[in-house]
């Protein structure tokens, strides 16, 4: 699928025409609302998409996604997570568009002239997401840890603002095409290089952006990766065609993507360049993988169906059938009562010299349930096979 494609998808999926009865049929709700807010001295009008499973999974917390410049980047934003976590290459969000169609410049370019940090109406800004937004959200609906803000131009230098502190609020930014405020650069990499929390961090400009934008952007980027923090993921997207309007409609699904590297299940290209080349046990590296889910994203991820045949496909390829038995246990724990734990452990008998045991093995798991991608079928077949070539 190539991005143009991906972006008249996310197009069609936001389009302000879509009413709520089409809505209902794709089983995604929208709320708008409205927050009194002391710190403004005025209301503010969100608008809220919930997760496609809200209504189901009615114990579960969501990351929330904190949209800036709602008025035009809300609904590129919401499609796309929408679109990303229907596939699964993203837990669901819970996304809020703030609408400062009126306000931006107030909101988030109001500095001190000798600090250039927040203050009067940006300050107040700051204070109203931090001390009545968050609240209001968490008050409300079920959000997890793990916040996400995403902006552009003047709001995409603002969010940084959050990271300075030392327990940010967000941890993670989606940073569009920034106009990085004086001693920005110095702050955030100060504070990126020793903070202690998680915190996931995207940058993205194009080659056709403002000159003077491309050029900080770029300085950011260095300073940014020269960082050596466990702490802290960041990744920078370099665009060349898109120009400073353009950008956020390709850059918001590869930016939310980014964010969430960690989240998706192994692909061709993580199996090539990182499993195939492992020197430790791959199921040590999977069991780190979700590891790094949890403390980055605050996601319980269940390890998933294709990151086992992942690490199937290279016990296979190097012939390491010991970690059979070692990948069972896994299974057991992520999958029990299915038939994955009992196929591992039939490939581990088979393999070590007992295909007699094996087939009884195989043959015991047919009143488990099925996994997808594996069928009793299946293991009745292998069972079938052990009998014809033994003669058991």
């Amino acid at each position: 699928m190539t991005k143009y494609f991906l972006q008249i998808l996310i197009i069609l999926l936001s389009i302000n025409t879509l009413n709520s009865q089409n809505l209902d049929s794709l089983n995604i709700s929208r709320i708008n609302d409205t927050i009194v807010s002391k710190f403004l001295n005025e209301k503010r009008t969100i608008e809220i998409q919930l997760p496609r499973s809200y209504d189901v999974e009615l114990e579960k917390k969501y990351p929330l996604m904190l949209v800036l410049d709602g008025d035009y980047m809300f609904n590129i934003v919401s499609g796309s997570v929408d679109y990303l976590s229907y596939w699964g290459d993203i837990p669901e969000n819970l996304v809020v568009g703030l609408n400062q169609k009126d306000t931006r410049f107030k909101d988030s370019s109001v500095f001190d002239n000798l600090t250039h940090t927040p203050i009067t109406s940006t300050a107040n800004f700051y204070d109203f997401i931090v001390s009545e937004l968050i609240p209001y959200m968490s008050k409300n609906f079920r959000i997890s840890e793990f916040k996400v803000i995403v902006g552009q131009e003047r709001t995409a230098n603002f969010a940084n603002f959050f990271l300075l502190k030392q327990n940010p609020i967000f941890r993670g930014v989606i940073s569009i095409s920034p106009r990085i405020s004086t001693n920005m650069k110095s702050y955030l990499t100060q504070q990126l290089s020793k903070t202690n929390s998680k915190i996931v961090y995207t940058l993205s400009t194009s080659t056709n952006d403002f000159e003077s934008i491309y050029k900080n952007v770029s300085d950011l980027n260095n300073s940014l990766d020269s960082i050596d923090n466990k702490n802290l993921r960041f990744q920078s997207l370099i665009f060349e065609k898109e120009n400073h309007y353009i950008l956020p409609s390709i850059s918001v699904p590869s930016s939310i993507r980014a964010t969430y590297s960690l989240y998706s299940d192994i692909d061709k290209t993580e199996y090539d360049s990182i499993i195939s080349r492992l020197e430790t046990s791959p199921i040590d590296y999977v069991k780190n993988k979700y590891l790094l889910i949890k403390n980055f994203y605050d996601e319980d991820k269940k390890i998933s169906i294709n990151d086992f045949m992942a690490i199937e496909e290279y016990i296979e390829d190097n012939e390491y059938f010991n970690l059979y038995d070692e990948l069972s246990k896994l299974a057991n724990d992520e999958y029990p009562g299915t038939i994955l734990p009992s196929y591992y452990k039939g490939r581990y008998v088979e393999e070590t010299g007992d295909p007699e045991r094996a087939m009884y093995i195989y043959r015991s798991a047919y009143n488990m349930k099925e996994v997808k991608g594996l069928t009793k079928e299946y293991l009745l077949e292998l069972a079938e096979r052990i009998k014809e070539d033994f003669n058991y």
